[in-house]
Parts: C-alpha cells; sequence; structure tokens
C-alpha cells in the first residue's frame, strides 16, 4: 500500500473539484457564490483563487494619434521592469461598433474613480494591464488556481463579459519539472441585445512567471 500517494490524492482533491469548478463555472458566478464558499476548508484555497493584482488603465482619448500612443503605452508596459513574482497580463481592446463601453463591474481591485473614468472608444481601441502575484513553487501542487476575474464591459442593454484566469500545473521530466501553465480567456455577450465578441492570447512568456497579452474585438 502507496501511504504517500494516499496521501497526496487526499490532499489534491479538493483542489480537482475547485479546478472543476472553475473549468465549467463563468467567473461571474464564481465571484457571486464566494461569500457562500468561504468555509474554513476551502478558505486557503479562495486566497488562491481571487490573488492579488495591480491594474493599470490607460486613458489617451483625447490623444491626437491616438493608435501611436496607444501602441508605445503597450510597447512600455512589455518593457517595464518587473519581479519574478508577478504575471503580466496586457489586455487590448479592439471596438469595432458604434457603443461607448464602460465598466459595469469587476472583480479585479479597481477604484469606482477608476471604473468610471474607463471607456472603450466607438469604432476604436484601449488596453490596460494586470500584475498578478505568482506563487507556484515546489511541492508544486496540482491544478494551482493563480488567479481568476471578471469584467463586465456595458452600455446600456448590450455588453460583454469578460473572463481571465490562469491555472498552473506540472510534467516532470527526468531532470526537472516541467511548468505548464493553462490559461482561460473567455468573453461572452451580455444584455438584452446581443453582440458579437472574441478574444485571443496574443503572446505567451516560454518562462515563469509567464506574462501574456490577450486580444479582445467587439463587433
Amino acid at each position: 500500500m502507496n501511504t504517500s500517494e494516499d496521501t497526496d490524492n487526499e490532499v489534491n482533491q479538493p483542489y480537482d473539484q475547485l479546478f472543476a469548478f472553475f473549468k465549467a463555472t463563468s467567473i461571474g458566478i464564481l465571484y457571486q457564490l464566494s461569500p457562500h464558499l468561504l468555509s474554513e476548508e476551502y478558505q486557503a484555497m479562495l486566497d488562491d483563487l481571487v490573488g492579488k493584482a495591480k491594474v493599470e488603465l490607460i486613458d489617451l482619448l483625447e490623444e491626437a494619434e491616438y493608435t501611436n500612443a496607444l501602441n508605445q503605452k503597450i510597447e512600455q508596459w512589455r518593457n517595464q521592469k518587473r519581479g519574478p513574482k508577478h504575471t503580466r497580463v496586457i489586455v487590448k481592446i479592439i471596438n469595432n461598433t458604434s457603443h461607448t463601453f464602460g465598466i459595469a463591474q469587476t472583480s479585479l481591485p479597481m477604484s469606482k474613480a477608476e471604473r468610471e473614468s474607463f471607456q472603450t472608444p466607438t469604432q476604436g481601441q484601449t488596453a490596460f494591464k494586470c500584475d498578478f502575484d505568482y506563487s507556484y513553487a515546489y511541492p508544486w501542487p496540482k491544478n494551482k488556481i493563480m488567479f481568476n476575474q471578471f469584467i463586465d464591459f456595458v452600455d446600456n442593454h448590450i455588453g460583454v463579459r469578460f473572463d481571465l484566469g490562469m491555472i498552473m500545473n506540472t510534467s516532470f521530466g527526468v531532470h526537472t519539472p516541467t511548468l505548464r501553465p493553462s490559461v482561460k480567456n473567455t468573453v461572452t455577450s451580455i444584455g438584452s441585445s446581443s453582440i458579437k465578441c472574441s478574444t485571443t492570447t496574443t503572446r505567451m512568456g516560454d518562462e515563469a512567471p509567464f506574462d501574456f497579452e490577450v486580444e479582445i474585438i467587439l463587433g
């Protein structure tokens, strides 16, 4: 009887259940249910789930050469110095509609003023970045949820929900483990009128902390 393996299975089982729930459930529902899940048993896992993030929004709506200024800002974010314990995510939004979307609600730690000032310009582009804590290390827990967040972009009766997350796992080779990130990156039409929307992971780092970029297209 392999006691060590049985113990590992017992430890991993709650994480397996949480991982399955994460994969099958929208982040909005997870966010709404979180107050009911704050039991002592799941507190540590929920702390990992929520994560911590530093958010930076871009506000260049008055710039004459908007697209050029936006691309320069994104390039600055790419080259900005950051520590080995932070995963940087850059999100670019391309709005091909006649609507101006604002942030209705989000699980990201944004102030009310930040949410109210952010807008996706009509027939234009904007972006923001988030730096998430990266704490994946030995003994390499199975299917660890590094962060799991959502944002609702809304204009009156239409809008989209953007879900963003990252799960870490490990496969073991001969000498060293191989770290395997899995990105959750989805966008869904919400509201009484539907809107065409899509999202793609456009860049992905090869090494920890696995910085990556996402592009959202509306319309």
